[in-house]
């Protein structure tokens, strides 16, 4: 028995083996790196030398997880306040794409030229994988590019326009709304018309601005023509592991090369502190958790708008509590309770909470679909537009746009998600959400393994990547295909009026000269 145990175990360590992994995330979203820190601590615990290049060093970081940190930027956590929405045109999502430009152009700038990469290219480290996060820069791509090791995209949102070509994956305007819009699969005709001018028109803007920064910044830090065109490096892409799962945002068709890992940061659940688990313990009618969110600052709500919500609260028996940046909140009604900071996985998930008020972040909604809780969105940017319609699709929540609160359409939306058919919608979801094959870290850690182990995953790479445009569309097989056809009743019109009309004159001629 012993020397079996003995060889089992030799067996299992000959084929598990340690891979080097470098992480590169220049982006100072602490929202973000909330998706991606799971990956790095569950490829850590797994045995693998992780090596994070990112603005949020871990405090207590398990043992082969090593940070490097970056420095030089602000970290978007707090930072936003509520006048920047109070007016957004209805090209607000191009305004919006030229903001991600140039925190892009900015961030990349700073990782460029950084200690933390200096000391990643000094080390001469072979990496077996490299995690990257593709949001509004490819720039860290040269970085993987010089250390010749394969890399692994991650998106902290759903799929963005300039996406999906890079791992081969189908764009489909006509049923997949594009980020920004806040639109679901559903869309009739002017919608779909806009949806597909945004992705389009989003796909040029961002080869235009977003890849010729990058591929300036590289060329000066590493010199002109050291590294491929970004556009190049972008196909090169092994996967892309999203923030997403279809019984939240639709079903899509996926290529091999993309993997939903949703969810994976709702883990580790802490025991609530004594107040704050009394205080939803003896909740007899429930509770109605606001929050939008780690980057808006909720005590910037203008005066109207903070009055209004407030005076729609009071009218419910509901306890409320409300992550709430000040010590005081003028005119807070006695069922309405104010915390700095919460815990939201952990309140969302207590069993009397019966609605999730928020500003539509993928974070809190993944959240309020893995707990069950019906939600009242109010999108403020980004893909916050289309995890609101997702909730609302899903009759798991209702869409309050920021310029419409009052006190009494905030009293409607909340009513409308008190209902027994919104929770049990919610219900529904967080079945799904839950049940997976694999867990999200389990699958996200499996195929990085996968990734390391085949170079890159060459068989997994489509072919419609090296496709141009034209060919991709089939727009060349559509033009000659219309141009056969035209040609080829042409040819028959012209012999019909060629023979047959010229066959019927002449009969008629002669039969005329006979009689």
């Amino acid at each position: 028995m012993l020397r079996t145990v003995i060889l089992v175990a030799l067996a299992l360590s000959q084929g598990t083996e340690a891979y080097k992994v470098l992480g590169l995330f220049p982006h100072p979203g602490q929202s973000h790196f909330h998706f991606f820190q799971p990956v790095l601590k569950g490829l850590a615990e797994a045995g693998h030398e992780v090596t994070v290049v990112s603005h949020f060093p871990e405090k207590n970081p398990p043992a082969n997880y090593h940070d490097l940190p970056l420095a030089g930027m602000t970290s978007l956590s707090d930072s936003v306040s509520f006048e920047l929405f109070e007016y957004r045109p209805g090209f607000g999502h191009f305004m919006e794409f030229f903001m991600l430009y140039t925190w892009g152009k900015e961030a990349c700038a700073n990782a460029l030229n950084s200690t933390a990469i200096q000391t990643v290219l000094d080390s001469k480290v072979q990496y077996d994988l490299i995690l990257v996060e593709q949001f509004n820069s490819d720039c860290m791509l040269g970085i993987a590019h010089q250390l010749k090791a394969p890399y692994i995209g991650l998106s902290s949102c759903p799929l963005m326009p300039w996406h999906y070509e890079r791992v081969g994956n189908p764009t489909l305007p006509a049923y997949i709304p594009a980020l920004f819009m806040g639109y679901t699969e559903r869309m009739d005709f002017s919608q779909r018309l806009a949806n597909w001018i945004t992705v389009q028109s989003f796909k040029a803007l961002y080869s235009w601005f977003n890849d010729a920064a990058a591929n300036k910044l590289l060329g000066e830090r590493f010199g002109q023509g050291a590294i491929p065109d970004v556009r190049e490096l972008q196909q090169r892409t092994a996967m892309m592991f999203v923030n997403q799962h279809y019984s939240l945002s639709g079903a899509k068709p996926l290529s091999p090369a993309v993997l939903e890992i949703g969810g994976i940061h709702i883990r580790d659940f802490r025991p609530l502190e004594a107040d704050l688990q009394q205080l939803l313990d003896t909740a007899d009618h429930g509770v109605i958790y606001i929050s939008w969110g780690s980057m808006i600052r909720a005590e910037t709500l203008p005066a109207e708008k903070r009055d209004a919500i407030l005076k729609a609260l009071g009218r419910f028996k509901q306890r409320v509590i409300w992550k709430w940046e000040n010590e005081t909140l003028p005119n807070q009604p006695s069922n309405v309770h104010i915390r700095k900071w919460l815990p939201q996985r952990e309140i969302l998930c207590h069993p009397k909470v019966r609605v999730f008020m928020s500003h539509g972040g993928l974070l809190g909604s993944s959240e309020a679909a893995y707990c069950g809780v019906p939600v009242v969105a109010t999108p403020m940017y980004g893909d916050q537009y289309n995890n609101a319609a997702a909730l609302a699709n899903r009759g798991m929540g209702v869409v309050l746009a920021y310029e419409d609160i009052t006190a009494d359409s905030v009293y409607d939306a909340l009513r409308k998600v008190l209902e027994p058919e919104a929770m049990e919608h919610a219900k529904q979801v967080s079945f799904s959400y839950r049940n997976r094959p694999q867990s999200p870290l389990e699958s996200a850690v499996w195929w990085c393994e996968h990734v390391a182990a085949t170079g890159g995953l060459p068989l997994a790479q489509s072919y419609s990547s090296e496709l141009p445009w034209y060919s991709y569309h089939q727009f060349d097989v559509y033009i000659v295909t219309i141009t056969f056809l035209v040609l080829y009743h042409s040819c028959w019109i012209w012999l019909f009026k060629r023979v047959c009309c010229r066959g019927v004159s002449g009969f008629s001629d002669e039969k005329l000269k006979t009689n």
